[in-house]
């Protein structure tokens, strides 16, 4: 594997500050909120998408007031005064959408290029895109409390965010032999210990947890697994610890998995919800029943595998949600790969992490009764923040999923994971329910490629306004 070569010893330090430091500059698509008071708001003559059933009625006049759905009527049944109305008619409104797996603070240039995560950037790409809500299953930055208050006081524009932190790994595991790999020597010895808390013994696995829960994380991520397959793994002492912790916290706890022997240890240890799917094997048949007897959600994340493989024989063909947050310049930069680059560490990328593979244990694991959750894995790469969970979803519907189903998994069900067993407060088109909504146009339940026909995002009752990078820029 080819590494960047290492500068001179005198410009070490200042290379380092600046990598982690700086800011990327790139301009990337804008979100605002319109001036002055929200009014109460009608989304009239629209066809409302009820994502439990996969239904979608038509001529209806959605009224928002306060921050939720107030009222769903049929077109015409109220008078409109005092309302901001938007017009619905040849448009479908549904929940906004949730990704269950976008990294809130990582870069999204390629491999090669280092480049420092932007989080105000991805943010905004994020709900450009339709995105409401985000998981975002491990931050190394230790900002990542801070961020989640400050956008649910809107000090900052984002989706809402669900964090877990700082994650768990053994010794050398992932994230850390991952750094290791792709970051050339003079700056991984910097980086790597800082992208994850290593654990060993059960008293290093309770401060860990203990850590979390004090900085108030809404989960605690773990990485189960080889990555890439040389890495070493969490013993099941150690994950059987962070478990018993996290319970005696009242935490959940994910599980970054790649075999079906992750899935089991992690399971046995707690886990509620597999972040990734089974990947890099084809699940025996006598494990698909027990790993549904688990009860367990899984966040798949077909695209992020496929878009690796993709990226080392062509360049991006981007889809439209790609051209209107990712520059041009950006989009280009991925191929062709600097000379000697490639994946070899992770083995042959026909075995390892296949997105047939995962796709094909997804829904043999979906039929037996496992809940499947939508997530991107928006971490660099090509997994663009925001885009990349419509490339999901597409991976979804080709996977086996109706596109009814693969909106259902990116709103309802991942709203229900979310609530913990309590009502939830987003995630349907229903009276009462938070109006993080979603209007676009045509009926994507006939073809989940029209969700990024976006005609608003509206967000807590406020639609936004939003600025594709292909906009012309305009003075300040």
């Amino acid at each position: 594997m080819r590494r960047i070569p290492s500068p001179p010893l005198t410009i070490l330090a200042l290379a380092a500050t600046a990598l982690l430091a700086c800011a990327s500059g790139v301009r990337t698509a804008s979100v605002a909120l319109p001036p002055g008071p929200s009014n109460d708001l009608v989304i009239r003559d629209v066809a409302v998408i009820d994502v439990e059933t996969g239904r979608r009625t038509p001529a209806r006049d959605v009224w928002v007031r306060n921050g939720r759905i107030a009222a769903i009527e049929p077109t015409g049944s109220s008078r409109l005064e005092g309302a901001r109305v938007i017009d619905g008619r040849g448009a479908s409104l549904l929940p906004g959408l949730i990704d269950m797996h976008g990294h809130v603070s990582l870069g999204r240039g390629p491999l090669w290029a280092l480049e420092p995560g932007d989080p105000e950037a991805n943010l905004r790409s994020f709900l450009y895109a339709g995105v409401t809500t985000v998981f975002d299953p491990s931050d190394s930055t230790g900002d990542a409390v801070e961020r989640r208050g400050e956008v649910a006081r809107r000090e900052r524009l984002g989706p809402t965010i669900y964090t877990a932190g700082k994650m768990l790994t053994c010794p050398g595991g992932h994230p850390v032999a991952m750094t290791r790999l792709f970051a050339p020597g003079w700056i991984s010895w910097y980086i790597a210990p800082r992208m994850a808390t290593q654990v060993e013994s059960r008293e290093e696995a309770y401060a860990a947890v203990d850590a979390l829960a004090a900085r108030g994380v809404d989960f605690i991520k773990v990485a189960v697994d080889r990555l890439p397959p040389q890495a070493p793994r969490i013993s099941t002492a150690t994950l059987k610890a962070i478990g018993d912790r996290a319970r005696k916290r009242d935490m959940r706890w994910v599980a970054h998995i790649g075999t079906t022997q992750d899935a089991i240890d992690a399971a046995e240890a707690g886990a509620s919800l597999w972040a990734h799917g089974v990947a890099q094997e084809r699940i025996p048949e006598d494990r698909i029943q027990r790993l549904a007897a688990f009860g367990i959600p899984m966040v798949v994340t077909i695209e992020v595998a496929d878009r690796y493989i993709r990226g080392l024989s062509g360049p991006i063909d981007p889809i439209p949600m790609e051209r209107q947050t990712v520059p041009p310049d950006v989009l280009d930069s991925f191929y062709p790969p600097p000379d000697g680059f490639s994946l070899d560490a992770f083995g042959s990328l026909e075995g390892f992490d296949s997105p047939g593979t995962s796709a094909d244990n997804m829904m043999r694991l979906r039929r037996a009764g496992v809940t499947i959750l939508a997530g991107s894995d928006s971490q660099g790469g090509g997994i663009f923040p925001g885009a990349s969970l419509h490339r999901e979803l597409g991976q979804l519907v080709r996977a086996g999923l109706t596109p009814g189903e693969a909106i259902r998994a990116a709103t309802l069900d991942s709203a229900t994971f979310l609530a913990d067993g309590q009502p939830i407060e987003f995630g349907a088109v229903r009276v009462g329910l938070k109006a993080d909504l979603l209007l676009v146009e045509g009926d994507p339940t006939e073809d989940v490629a029209r969700l990024q026909d976006i005609r608003e995002v509206i967000l807590g009752g406020t639609p936004i306004e939003r600025r594709s990078v292909l906009a012309p820029e305009t003075g300040s």
